[in-house]
C-alpha cells in the first residue's frame, strides 16, 4: 500500500503534523498508534530498505538515516497531512507508519496509506487495527467524508484489510509498477457511511451498499474499542 507524502501548497489549514495517540486491543492483541521518536528512524530506514518492503510502496532503492529523518521534519511542518508510528504488542519500537493525506480543508476528502516495514508482524492482524483507528480518527475528528487509497493487486492481504473496514475496489491502474515484471496496483476508495445520502442525491448505487455496511460495522468496533492515550 503507498504512503502518500504529496501536500496541497495552498491549504490554510492549521499544521496537522503527527497524530494523537491513541491504542486498540481486541482478542487480546493491540496495537498502538502514536508520534514517530527520532531515534528509531535508523530502524524503520533498515526495514523501508529491504526489497521485500519496496515491492509494495513507491521505494526503487536502499532508505538511509539522513532521508528518514528529511520525511520526519517534512511530516513535522506537513499542513494537510496526519501520521503515526504502528507499534503493536510485542514490540516497543514502531514497525511502520501509517497516515491520512491530502486532507483537503473544503472537499471532506483525503488519501490514506500504511506501510509495515516489520515483517514479523505481517498477517497478524496488525493493519486492520492500525485501518480501524485510523479510519475513525478521520470520520470523528477530521470530518472525512470519503478516503482513497492504493494497494498492489497482488498485496492480498492489505486489500483485504482495507476491505474488512469498509473500503471498496474503485479503479485500477494496470502495468503501472515494474517489480522485475509489471504488475497492477488498485484504487479503493472508503465512503463515510452516514454522509452517503448527501454524496449521492440521485440515489447511493447499489454496489456500494456491502462496502457501507462494512463501513458502519468498523466505525462502531472502533467506537467501542480505540482508547485515545
Amino acid at each position: 500500500m503507498e504512503v502518500f507524502l504529496d501536500q496541497n501548497k495552498n491549504s490554510k489549514k492549521e499544521t496537522k503534523m503527527f497524530g494523537n495517540p491513541m491504542r486498540i486491543e481486541m482478542d487480546g492483541f493491540g496495537v498502538t498508534l502514536r508520534p514517530h521518536k527520532k531515534e528509531e528512524l535508523e530502524k524503520l530506514a533498515e526495514l523501508y530498505s529491504s526489497m521485500n518492503i519496496q515491492w509494495y510502496i513507491q521505494g526503487t532503492g536502499a532508505m538511509t538515516l539522513e532521508q528518514e529523518i528529511e520525511w520526519w521534519k517534512h511530516e513535522s511542518e506537513a499542513k494537510d497531512s496526519v501520521i503515526w508510528a504502528i507499534v503493536p504488542d510485542g514490540s516497543d519500537t514502531a514497525v511502520g507508519s501509517t497516515g491520512l493525506h491530502k486532507i483537503h480543508p473544503l472537499w471532506g476528502s483525503c488519501t490514506s496509506g500504511i506501510v509495515i516495514a516489520d515483517r514479523k508482524y505481517w498477517g497478524k492482524g496488525v493493519a486492520y487495527r492500525a485501518h480501524l483507528m485510523r479510519t475513525f480518527y478521520a470520520a470523528e475528528v477530521l470530518n472525512r467524508m470519503t478516503i482513497q487509497s492504493k494497494a498492489r493487486v497482488e498485496n492480498e492481504a492489505s486489500v483485504k484489510a482495507l476491505l474488512k473496514v469498509g473500503y471498496r475496489v474503485s479503479g485500477k491502474y494496470d502495468r503501472d509498477v515494474f517489480r522485475q515484471r509489471y504488475i497492477d496496483t488498485y484504487v479503493l476508495s472508503w465512503v463515510h457511511p452516514g454522509r452517503a445520502a448527501s454524496l449521492y442525491p440521485e440515489g447511493v448505487p447499489e454496489e456500494l451498499n456491502v462496502s457501507l455496511k462494512l463501513a458502519w460495522d468498523a466505525l462502531e468496533v472502533a467506537s467501542d474499542n480505540v482508547k485515545y492515550l
